[in-house]
Parts: C-alpha cells; structure tokens; sequence
C-alpha cells in the first residue's frame, strides 16, 4: 500500500498504468490536459491527467487548471465516485479555470471495463 499522492504512490499507479490492458480512452479524454493541485490552497501536490493517464506533476500548457482538497480527489481519482466533482464544485470546494468547453464532454463519461479495471488496482494499492 502507498499513501495517496505520496512518490511512492506515483511510481506504483505509473507501473500498473503501463501494464494495463488497452485503456480504450475516449478522444475527448485523449484530447483534455488537466493540471490538478491537491491539497493546500494555491498550491499542494501537482499532478496532471494527460491523455486520460494520471501523472505526477504539472504538464506545460495544460488546457484546464484545478485545486480540490484531497478528500474529493481520493474520492474521484482512486474511487471513482464522479458525483464527488459535483459536490465539490457546488460546494466550491473544487475551482476551475481554462477551457471549460474540453470538460463539458467528459460530464457523460463512462469507464471502459480495462479502466475501471485499472481504477480498481489503483484503489487496492492506495492508502
């Protein structure tokens, strides 16, 4: 087990990310560059979802900026409990800016079983 958002963490989802079966990620995924700080305000640990793939880090020229509090990244990212964006951004506990218009089509979106598969390994390994 590794602790959420911790290098260890990272490493262990980038190696079970490349040993994943074909991920079937849709364009609209594909096409999307989210930069994500978790944690602290105006800050906190920097990780992006490019092309559908969780990485450490942030990603130069990212599409969409946004910060959440860990709770609701655990509960997105690791759970997969998509209503929790909602909730955090009704909550305004989740901020957005950038190209609004790239995330509007991932409102609809549903795991292909290899990422849910995927998504699940990451939760077993996830403390």
């Amino acid at each position: 087990m590794a602790k959420f958002l911790s290098d260890e963490w990272f490493l262990k989802v980038e190696d079970l990310t490349k040993s994943a079966a074909d991920l079937e990620i849709p364009k609209a995924m594909k096409d999307v560059v989210v930069n994500l700080s978790v944690g602290a305000e105006g800050g906190g640990i920097p990780l992006c979802i490019n092309g559908g793939i969780i990485r450490q880090g942030h990603a130069a020229n990212a599409d969409v900026e946004m910060s959440m509090p860990a709770d609701y990244a655990l509960s997105i990212l690791v759970r997969g409990d998509w209503s929790a964006g909602m909730k955090g951004w009704v909550a305004r506990k989740i901020k957005v800016s950038g190209d609004m218009r790239k995330l509007i089509p991932l409102q609809v979106y549903k795991p292909t079983p290899s990422q849910e598969a995927l998504r699940k390994q990451i939760e077993s390994i996830t403390e």
